[in-house]
């Protein structure tokens, strides 16, 4: 059994107005094909970020997936707590869903710091065998992840936000 974890892009990094924008839901089908097909060839255990977008989808994949397969582990990997303590309700309640849900939560900061955002994403990487990113190339903390995924020789499979 494998681990994967996931990188992408917030919302506002993406060209689609919403979730049910035809783009939006093409994404999240290959998403949830991607993460049923790591299943299928080993993948037992997963790592979100929990940012919104990309994170928060994978999440939600994973969850979606462990309904037929209860062996399926989820793990929260948050930067520093309360990281959506400035996000709209409905967000916030998404965000708790989820978290209710992960069968382990890591903190890095107790409280936001300038570079716990970083060290949750060099932690995603070092968690990992596969590296999951939704990601086409733009400057940023996905491709920061990337990156440092490739410099620890981990595989990484890239899913662009268009087809």
């Amino acid at each position: 059994m494998y681990r994967v974890s996931f990188t992408g892009y917030r919302p506002k990094k993406l060209p689609f107005s919403s979730e049910q924008d035809p783009g939006c839901v093409d994404l999240l089908r290959r998403i949830n094909e991607q993460i049923s097909d790591l299943y299928e060839h080993g993948a037992g255990e997963f790592f979100t970020g929990m940012a919104l977008g990309v994170d928060i989808w994978c999440a939600e994949a994973v969850l979606g997936l462990r309904e037929c397969h209860p062996e399926v582990k989820l793990t929260a990997v948050l930067p520093c707590r309360e990281q959506e303590s400035k996000w709209n309700v409905r967000d916030q309640q998404r965000y708790q869903g989820i978290l209710s849900q992960c069968d382990k939560v890591i903190c890095i900061s107790e409280s936001y710091t300038k570079d716990c955002m970083l060290k949750r994403d060099r932690a995603l990487v070092e968690l990992c065998d596969v590296l999951v990113a939704v990601f086409d190339g733009k400057p940023g903390g996905t491709k920061y992840t990337v990156d440092y995924a490739a410099k620890k020789g981990r595989k990484t499979i890239l899913i662009p936000p268009l087809m």
